[in-house]
């Protein structure tokens, strides 16, 4: 996998997935009232699409990414608009998890690509801190796209995980969105719970 990111880095920014980065974006801005208190990790980030305008309004963000070319080609963007509050990480966090703990985990369009979505979920958990949020955009299980996800059957597992509060949207739809073929983008935030 971290291959075949690297071999797309300097072309991922196309207008369609900057499209679609500038949707999350303003996703996020609807759900979080306030994100100049907030420290952020950005799982999966890539070219940092998400990472440079929620950096321009967040305390931090951290962006990590298994893939050193997206990570060379987001901190390149960032020195470019000299934003400085980015950590710039090449981490399996599944292997290797951090010690800190975050406001609010970004998951743009990566979760699909996840062998193992159960550890996933825990080590979004992991990193939370206590009533922070985890806010998922990935697209709809759907009889031409495979790669997505059944909303009932993500909001289960994430209440099977101890969050709450889920609540998920479709933020936009269109035909040839996914590997060609007609997709929906859906929003997914979830908060961990308190521990009982």
């Amino acid at each position: 996998m971290k291959h075949d990111f690297n071999h797309k880095a300097e072309t991922f920014d196309s207008p369609k997935n900057i499209f679609l980065a500038n949707l999350v974006c303003q996703a996020v801005e609807k759900q979080i009232d306030l994100l100049s208190d907030k420290e952020i990790l950005d799982f999966g980030g890539g070219t940092g699409l998400l990472t440079l305008p929620l950096a321009k309004q967040a305390k931090s963000v951290t962006l990590v990414d298994i893939s050193e070319k997206m990570l060379e080609q987001a901190r390149l963007k960032a020195e470019q608009q000299e934003i400085k509050n980015i950590q710039f990480l090449e981490q399996d966090l599944l292997v290797n998890p951090l010690e800190q703990q975050f406001d609010l985990i970004i998951v743009s369009r990566v979760l699909h690509h996840m062998p193992d979505l159960d550890a996933t979920l825990a080590m979004f958990h992991h990193h939370l801190r206590e009533n922070g949020q985890v806010l998922i955009a990935d697209f709809v299980k759907t009889d031409t796209n495979h790669h997505g996800f059944d909303l009932a059957e993500l909001e289960t597992k994430l209440a099977q995980f101890s969050f709450s509060s889920i609540d998920s949207q479709i933020l936009y739809s269109a035909e040839g969105l996914f590997l060609g073929n007609y997709a929906e983008l859906f929003l997914t935030v979830a908060q961990k719970s308190l521990a009982d």
